[in-house]
């Protein structure tokens, strides 16, 4: 159990966040600036809070109250930057050992050894950074920052400066890792749809505070605020008012749409008629039918169409809806619906379960 209380000012900024987790994967994600890697750093020791405490499975590395402030290398705590940070002139196997130098050589080659082996790196331990790929050094820089068996893993954006085929291998890798490393993984990422894939639990940052932090289906699914909604790519958010509550399902008119939706609610007890509200809906949930009749249809114009690779994204007014230039937007896979180029009439569906109210 890693339980985490920061309190940190630098100079225009003001980090105050709190969480908790056990023997899991935690993604960090939000706009630079928002204090991620601060956190990283505060947990680590590389800054220091001035108030809170950090605790991992019971031992203390920092307590402002306590005046407790183990340096980083007491605090058995795996970092791994974006930038590798290898030793240039050490080579793999040395680079892999710096951090357990102190144990006999028997255990240093079998921990070494080990690691090796997992990260696919075997054929590689006599090399030098340099003649190696930026994938073969962040796993080797993976591989040092698991030797000492750390208590917690801390990753600052690994795998943002590598190419897309390269990155998705070592997400894989990383999930891989998770199976045999048992202790805690802080993730920090830009791109949410990395962090969802990898993680379990998601907190979502923005100038120096958490916004949302929950397991990573609600916080997709149920956003907190629109700003929660707006930074995790929630892009359709509209006005409404609830008009009857009933069985778990909401009626909401939706004021910019002119048209009424039922939406899944988990619990209609914090709701009311007559309560305004924010709904919306992801992109990739609003779907292209052909029916003419059915639950939650909307009926819309394409304002623009863009063919990308695997899907078509589309920009849609609602044709009773308020007057602007457009209501909503949708990511369709090119298997779902044929091309329906700008101009052109169509029909939504926007599924119960998908849409989300916030209060």
């Amino acid at each position: 159990m890693l339980e985490v209380k920061i309190d940190k000012t630098l100079p225009g900024f003001n980090l105050k966040v709190a969480f908790s987790m056990d023997q899991e994967i935690l993604s960090i994600v939000g706009p630079s600036g928002s204090g991620k890697s601060l956190t990283l750093q505060c947990i680590s020791g590389l800054m220091v809070p001035e108030e809170g405490y950090i605790n991992v499975n019971g031992r203390v590395l920092f307590d402002s109250s306590r005046r407790i402030n183990l340096p980083p290398q007491k605090r058995k705590i795996g970092y791994v930057f974006q930038n590798y940070a290898l030793f240039p002139h050490l080579s793999v196997f040395d680079n892999v050992a710096f951090g357990i130098s102190r144990q006999n050589r028997t255990e240093i080659e079998t921990r070494v050894s080990y690691l090796l082996e997992k990260m696919r790196l075997g054929d590689y331990k006599e090399r030098y950074p340099r003649h190696l790929s930026g994938g073969q050094q962040q796993r080797v820089a993976l591989a040092r920052a698991l030797a000492p068996e750390p208590a917690i893993l801390l990753l600052d954006e690994p795998f943002s400066a590598l190419d897309t085929q390269v990155r998705g291998q070592l997400e894989r890798e990383l999930l891989t890792i998770h199976e045999f490393y048992k202790g805690n993984i802080i993730f920090v990422s830009h791109n949410l749809e990395e962090a969802y894939r990898l993680s379990s639990q998601i907190a979502v940052y923005e100038a120096g505070r958490i916004l949302q932090f929950g397991p990573k289906s609600a916080l997709i699914n149920a956003p907190a605020s629109k700003a929660v909604a707006t930074l995790t790519g929630a892009r359709n958010l509209a006005e409404g008012v609830i008009e009857s509550l009933d069985n778990h399902q909401a009626t909401v008119l939706v004021t910019d749409w002119n048209e009424r939706f039922l939406i899944s609610l988990s619990s209609a007890n914090s709701y009311r008629p007559k309560q305004r509200v924010t709904v919306g809906i992801r992109p990739e949930y609003v779907c292209i039918i052909r029916e003419r009749s059915c639950e939650n249809m909307l009926r819309a114009t394409v304002v623009e169409a863009v063919d990308g690779i695997s899907t078509y994204t589309y920009r849609f007014k609602a044709l009773n809806g308020l007057e602007k230039e457009f209501h909503l937007e949708s990511e369709v896979s090119k298997l779902s619906a044929a091309f329906i180029p700008a101009g052109e009439s169509c029909c939504l569906q926007l599924p119960a379960n998908r849409i989300f109210i916030i209060e």
